[in-house]
């Protein structure tokens, strides 16, 4: 399903009942700042959903989980999953770090050792869901996360601890 911009735009304005209000210089250039920060968002959004895949919302991850918000802040806390901040703070979660099992999807096996190589350093969230998204050499040109659906978690554990020790000194 896909929805206009536009029509996003006048459902909003409808819906705050401010659509027929004038709006002043000061509020034009407000509300235009707002609008290009988000679009500037979204942009980034779409640049890192191509690389890494899907963005989950809190709500989607909820969803596709059955787990309870309290399950989810446990499953990151445990790092078995890893939540992605973005610049406006707003959180979400990268798809790839799930499989789909009879019981909803669940954090790939081998995940939390492999997120935990990277807890001793200060990088990025996204810096490692990158990493986990990118072809490695030393794994016949997979991805850290191929790898782990293939079963060679200890072989993806060792090359996390490697990048990360690399990215940390």
């Amino acid at each position: 399903m896909s929805t206009p911009l536009k029509k996003v735009v006048d459902d909003q304005l409808d819906a705050s009942g401010m659509a027929s209000e004038p709006l002043d210089d000061d509020d034009a250039r407000y509300v235009a700042d707002r609008v290009r920060n988000v679009l500037s968002g979204l942009k980034a959004r779409r640049v890192w959903e191509k690389h890494i895949g899907a963005i989950l919302t809190h709500s989607q991850t909820l969803e596709v989980t059955g787990w309870s918000k309290q399950a989810l802040s446990q499953a990151v806390g445990d790092r078995r999953v890893l939540r992605l901040t973005a610049e406006d703070g707003t959180a979400g979660y990268w798809s790839g770090g799930f499989t789909e099992t009879d019981l909803g999807y669940r954090p790939m096996p081998g995940i939390k050792n492999v997120l935990a190589a990277w807890a001793h350093t200060d990088v990025d969230q996204w810096t490692i869901a990158s990493w986990m998204s990118s072809t490695q050499p030393e794994l016949g040109g997979r991805t850290p996360r191929q790898g782990l659906l293939d079963g060679d978690v200890a072989e993806v554990e060792k090359l996390a601890r490697q990048a990360s020790e690399r990215l940390a000194s």
